[in-house]
């Protein structure tokens, strides 16, 4: 099987909790970044797959010719599919699933076409700086998700020629063709999880086909919500940063129809952010493909919030910083970053085995750790968290207390708002999240706190 790095993956998990289910230091234990693989092709149609934790030789593997060496190099922290004769899907597609999947495009599209109309606004205002950094973090970012997206399938190409199992030549022109003209991988990965998702619900299937589409369904779920959360730290996050700075530096001279079409733009992105967060959270649980694992509609509620308080002041004080302190606020935002960054590779993964790999890996995290923490490493978690949540936490009343001294805005009505829903929002994220282990964590009985 070709081994297919990257920091996502869509099957194995690579964070876990100690024995006693003690990965309630602050994050969850599925939630981070992994390393992404070609779809299965190749399927024993005898017995039903389930996921499960550890190798140990035995039993039939979703590959036929995938033994216990070679397994381990393509299934990170010893996790493979294996089967079961006790529980065939524990996750059918739903309709809670075409929501979802339907929603994440409408996000998408959205947040893509009101940052377009934006930067035509600017065009036309010949506002010339603010145009050129809009498009370019909109053009830059979307060729890099859809390379990426790209690149997954032809990896999944190259291994499905070695397969029984092969897809017709129109469909991997129709892949490629929406994904880097048009720029759409995530809206495509959305579409083939819905079709998918229907094919594994049809009733003339037999119960090889079944069990096909049904694995089908996971995968595009994962590849989607990995997809979207690229999208969403590579150009939805630094995009509400940039708007958020022009609106601090610049004179007002917009028109009306500036006025409604940035707020827009901004919300696009604000919710994009959260979004593929969930949605990424959701589509983890469900490729482990095993009951207990999956997140409730009242735990995605919680996680949403979560992350939007955590996110939310991050990205408000870096784009008033930056309004206000200019080359300073960059100089310290890239300390930031190249001190996670350290941090991360101090911790020991195994995920990656060149140098050059981890060097990327390294990087990519550090900068996703500007905005909001992502687990990395397995065992426990809770330290780690708390030292990431201490320093963003300090960071943040530092920002806040510097920009409410030096700004000229104490008289308008940025200045009450930024002051109220900061620290609201610092506080409203400790509050869900501590709700969100103890109440409505799929193994929230089996977390203690103190």
């Amino acid at each position: 099987m070709v081994s297919r790095k990257f920091p996502y993956d869509r099957r194995g998990k690579y964070e876990v909790g100690d024995e006693n289910g003690d990965n309630t230091e602050g994050q969850d234990d599925v939630d981070g970044p992994h390393c992404r693989q070609p779809k299965p092709n190749i399927i024993d149609t005898n017995i039903p797959l389930i996921l499960v934790d550890g190798i140990d030789g035995s039993g039939s593997t979703l590959d036929k010719d995938i033994n216990e060496d070679n397994l381990k190099s393509c299934c990170r922290n010893n996790s493979s599919f294996e089967y079961s004769s006790s529980e065939k899907y524990p996750f059918p597609f739903r309709g809670i699933d075409l929501l979802a999947a339907v929603l994440s495009i409408v996000f998408f599209l959205f947040d893509v076409i009101s940052d377009v109309v934006l930067a035509e606004e600017y065009y036309r205002f010949q506002r010339w700086i603010p145009f050129v950094f809009t498009v370019s973090f909109i053009l830059f970012p979307h060729l890099v998700l859809n390379a990426i997206n790209i690149s997954w399938y032809y990896n999944d190409y190259a291994e499905e020629k070695k397969s029984e199992k092969h897809t017709k030549k129109l469909v991997w022109f129709l892949r490629g063709f929406f994904s880097l003209p048009f720029m759409l991988g995530p809206v495509v990965r959305n579409v083939e999880f819905i079709y998918y998702g229907f094919k594994s619900k049809s009733g003339s299937l037999t119960e090889s086909d079944r069990r096909y589409f049904y694995k089908m369904v996971l995968c595009e779920n994962a590849d989607a919500a990995m997809l979207r959360m690229i999208e969403a730290f590579l150009e939805s996050a630094p995009q509400l940063v940039l708007q958020i700075y022009i609106i601090m530096t610049e004179a007002n001279h917009d028109g009306p129809l500036m006025e409604i079409v940035r707020p827009a733009a901004m919300i696009g992105s604000g919710i994009g952010v959260s979004w593929s967060l969930v949605s990424y959270q959701k589509a983890l649980r469900l490729s482990y493909n095993r009951k207990g694992r999956k997140l409730s509609l009242l735990g995605v509620i919680f996680y949403y919030v979560w992350k939007s308080c955590e996110v939310a002041p991050r990205i408000i004080l870096l784009s008033l910083s930056a309004a206000q302190f200019g080359y300073h606020m960059l100089v310290a935002t890239c300390i930031h970053w190249i001190l996670m960054s350290l941090w991360i590779g101090r911790q020991n993964q195994e995920m990656y085995d060149k140098m050059r790999d981890k060097i990327v890996h390294y990087i990519v995290i550090g900068y996703v750790l500007i905005f909001c923490f992502q687990n990395v490493q397995k065992g426990k978690t809770r330290y780690r968290a708390m030292f990431y949540y201490f320093v963003t936490f300090v960071e943040n009343i530092i920002m806040l207390t510097l920009w409410t001294y030096f700004t000229h805005h104490k008289r308008e009505w940025v200045y009450l708002a930024v002051i109220v829903s900061v620290p609201s929002c610092m506080v409203i994220q400790i509050i869900v999240q501590i709700l969100y282990y103890k109440c409505v964590h799929p193994e929230h009985t089996n977390i203690w706190l103190c």
